[in-house]
């Protein structure tokens, strides 16, 4: 019960975000922090288009991959400096990837 608690009110250290696999995971799910949904609907554009070309079950392309990349950065940028409500941090936000996706994320913002 205490770990239901904790995970729910963020005590827990792995949260949606550890759950990403893929770039469109991670897209998906940090778009569901923002406090007001209707600020980052821009932001997703670039993934509505690549979501678009997908036939069901298909995975995105190494290039799809890299645009969701640099969706979850604006996104992140956005909740780091603009959601009206809740305060992350980059460190905060990075902290909730597993290691592998959070290293395919500071790779590409490497790249920049």
């Amino acid at each position: 019960m205490i770990s239901l608690f904790s995970n729910f009110f963020g005590g827990g250290k792995r949260t949606a975000l550890g759950q990403a696999r893929t770039a469109l995971d991670l897209v998906t799910l940090t778009a569901t922090l923002a406090s007001n949904p209707a600020d980052i609907e821009p932001l997703l554009a670039e993934m509505r288009t690549v979501t678009l070309r997908l036939q069901p079950g298909e995975v995105p392309s190494a290039e799809d991959d890299y645009t969701l990349l640099g969706v979850y950065l604006k996104l992140e940028a956005y909740l780091t400096t603009s959601d009206p409500i809740r305060t992350f941090t980059k460190e905060e936000l990075r902290n909730r990837l597993e290691n592998n996706m959070r290293m395919r994320v500071e790779a590409y913002e490497a790249k920049g």
